[in-house]
């Protein structure tokens, strides 16, 4: 399919910061190296023109704050065993979640955080929680969440976007008590990012937070300046009432301006959405994802409206005596083969498809 033309102008835009250039690029490649995919449609593209737009705009905002000296590119080598932050001073971000899986909205937040006014952070570390949650009995292990978090962004995003295993049996208040022992002795300005949905949760259990904090920071000897941004998930929330209690407690928080109007994890897995996540060369060459989540379309198009009960729990992890999710649709002729092409038009030897016939 044919960029449109703002779409080709956006890519001959350089950016003055070079690392920031640097990233631009990385991301305009893995989208230009989409249309070459012969199993993408005209409405997979779009979607992905859509959030290639958000992403654009992000990196110019980071370029102009960091030439107004607001955003310092860090030197993230050996991190986090090395440390090499000017004047032991770290300005960073912590985005924590489940991210089953991390996807392109979390992506569009943390950019969205970066290029922000509002925003003091050089870099946002991504961790998924790892602990059991009584209420996300079906949730991806940790393990694979946290790969498909690495091949998201490790090469492409650093050093602005950066995953860190730390998250493994931990829950937000163990995650972020272990980022802290990572910096012993500095001056940390931390800034808990997270989407205004999750911000009633993240206020009932503050106060505990704040003091586990507090004391993981005096066992490091650390100075800890913590605050919050809440990136605006939708306009009609009633916030201001959350906000201002969080004030109540000494914290410094931030409500974004902008609204991120994109769809939750939960929105792609019961979609089915191909349109998932950034789709890098290590994502594409991992095509369990397709399988364990069933993704095979995408999220904006009317065609997608497929009950949920279609598709059975468990994508990917067969039941003793019943087929696998992927025979399954490689028996109704669905979905991708593990060969990139459609169940049906792969190869004659293409094993799912002898063992399917």
């Amino acid at each position: 399919m044919q960029l449109d033309r703002s779409a080709r102008e956006r890519r001959l835009v350089r950016l003055a910061t070079p690392e920031i250039e640097r990233v631009a690029r990385r991301v305009r490649r893995v989208f230009e190296s989409l249309e070459r995919l012969p199993y993408l449609s005209d409405e997979d593209l779009r979607d992905y023109r859509y959030y290639e737009r958000l992403f654009d705009e992000a990196f110019e905002g980071m370029d102009r704050k960091a030439r107004d000296g607001r955003l310092r590119p860090l030197d993230l080598r050996g991190f986090p065993q090395d440390l090499r932050y000017p004047g032991y001073s770290p300005r960073l971000g912590i985005f924590i979640g489940s991210f089953d899986p991390f996807q392109m909205t979390h992506l569009a937040m943390a950019l969205r955080f970066l290029s922000s006014d509002a925003s003091e952070a050089d870099a946002l570390i991504v961790v998924p929680e790892g602990a059991l949650d009584p209420l996300k009995p079906r949730r991806t292990e940790y393990g694979f969440r946290y790969e498909i978090l690495r091949r998201q962004l490790a090469g492409i995003l650093d050093p602005f976007v950066v995953p860190l295993d730390i998250g493994s049996g931990a829950d937000t208040i163990e995650i972020v008590c272990r980022l802290i022992a990572l910096h012993p002795g500095a001056s940390l300005r931390l800034t808990h990012v997270m989407g205004s949905d999750t911000l009633p949760v993240a206020l009932r259990l503050l106060p505990d937070d704040l003091e586990a904090w507090r004391a993981a920071a005096a066992r490091a000897q650390l100075s800890l300046d913590f605050s919050i941004f809440v990136a605006r998930r939708d306009r009609r929330a009633p916030l201001r009432g959350l906000i201002d209690a969080v004030r109540r407690l000494g914290v410094r928080i931030v409500l974004d301006r902008e609204v991120i109007g994109t769809p939750s994890s939960s929105d792609f897995r019961s979609e089915r959405a191909i349109t998932l996540v950034f789709p890098t060369d290590a994502i594409l060459s991992r095509l369990e994802l397709l399988f364990r989540y069933s993704m095979n379309r995408p999220w904006s198009t009317a065609a997608m409206n497929v009950p949920s009960s279609a598709v059975r729990e468990g994508a990917g992890q067969a039941d003793e005596g019943r087929p696998s999710a992927a025979e399954a649709k490689a028996a109704a002729g669905e979905g991708l083969a593990p060969c990139g092409k459609p169940y049906g038009s792969c190869c004659p030897t293409c094993p799912v498809r002898q063992q399917s016939s």
